[in-house]
């Protein structure tokens, strides 16, 4: 089920790709400043954050490396990342204002969206599941009902839980940070999420042991992918290829590609461990989708 899920989701989101001809608004910019205003979270781990030493990482920030890399490679001369907060309320906002050429966090696809952004080609997919005490009894639809659990506003997260269990308390928060710290204060039951996401606050919480993740399977599915201001498609086709290039070079075990997977993801040393023989599926629904890149190495 959860396969089957995770390849229709990578046809929802395939597109045409390929390295871009000419010059788009975006491109130009970039090649003109030399500089590539990159929207992302500070509060998303495993896929942005800041660490102790104050340095943004994480699995999108290396995905905005390699998109930064690209870009270089194809206009010819030095760029470099100007990373730029984003949250939750403002991130279609920083995209239509051109305050940033793409953001690349935690952002789910969907069709409503679109109208306001476009987006990259998906480069994970989860979903929306809750974090709650290890001895809560919170986890199935009737479980919910008149439970208080805390959401971030105007998320597909909020959206899922209400469409699970209308009867649900939602109570909202301003970011995950506000959400853990609400839980572990116990203002709310649980705090809803992307199970990956929470798999990260849980790991990096005071007290791992405190909480647990669920349920198994997603309360419902999405995909994660960069945001994209609408109808650059030269913009779009180089953000797509330095995904898909990354993605082909995990399906077919290249090094480079390999160790940025398994610095946030691996079962036993990742920030937030998941399954490489289910990405390895979703990679491959969304790669065959496209014109296969010539790789030999990173």
């Amino acid at each position: 089920m959860k396969k089957f899920a995770c390849l229709a989701l990578s046809v929802l989101l395939s597109g045409a790709v390929g390295l871009p001809s000419g010059a788009g608004e975006v491109l130009d910019r970039i090649e003109q400043t030399g500089v590539i205003n990159a929207g992302t979270r500070k509060d998303a781990v495993p896929f942005a954050y800041v660490d102790d030493q104050g340095q943004w990482v994480g699995f999108s920030i290396d995905m905005l490396e390699l998109i930064r890399r690209e870009a270089e490679a194809r206009l010819g001369r030095p760029i470099k990342l100007n990373m730029v907060e984003a949250t939750a309320d403002n991130r279609f906002d920083l995209i239509k204002d051109q305050t940033i050429d793409l953001e690349c966090a935690s952002s789910t696809f969907t069709w409503n969206r679109t109208a306001m952004v476009d987006f990259s080609v998906s480069y994970f997919a989860d979903g929306t599941k809750i974090i709650t005490g290890v001895d809560s009894d919170l986890e199935s639809a009737d479980s919910l009902a008149g439970r208080a659990i805390g959401v971030i506003a105007d998320t597909t997260n909020e959206k899922a839980i209400l469409n699970f269990q209308p009867g649900a308390t939602i109570v909202e928060v301003e970011d995950q940070a506000d959400g853990m710290a609400k839980l572990e204060a116990g203002e709310i039951e649980a705090f809803a999420g992307d199970g990956i996401v929470l798999a990260g606050l849980k790991k990096t919480s005071d007290n791992p042991q405190q909480w647990k993740v669920v349920p198994n399977f997603p309360y419902q599915y999405e995909a994660y992918a960069c945001l994209l201001p609408k109808d650059d498609s030269d913009w779009r086709n180089l953000v797509n290829y330095s995904l898909l290039k990354y993605m082909e070079g995990v399906i077919s075990d290249q090094r480079t590609a390999v160790e940025i997977y398994e610095r946030w993801f691996d079962e036993e040393t990742g920030v937030a461990p998941y399954p490489r023989e289910t990405i390895n599926d979703y990679y491959q629904g969304i790669v065959d989708s496209f014109e296969w890149i010539p790789i030999v190495s990173y």
